[in-house]
């Protein structure tokens, strides 16, 4: 999908790509890699779209549009 939107001119990212409990800062021997494999794997999955205040409503519908086409 994140090929498929950037194709389309809709920039789409991974904002979070290493989960809080593998980052340095929070970092724990209680939570090793692999003990928290749902949100271990959701950072390779959820997508982060456009959004703001200052799109207007053709790019909103640009921006639907081009989800809802991955999906038809």
């Amino acid at each position: 999908m994140k090929k498929h939107l950037e194709a389309n001119g809709v920039p789409a990212m991974i904002y979070y790509p290493v989960p809080c409990h593998l980052q340095n800062a929070y970092r724990s021997d209680r939570f090793p890699e692999g003990s928290l494999p749902v949100t271990e794997q959701l950072t390779h999955e959820v997508l982060s779209l456009p959004m703001s205040t200052e799109l207007d409503n053709d790019q909103l519908v640009h921006i639907t549009a081009t989800v809802v086409g991955y999906f038809a």
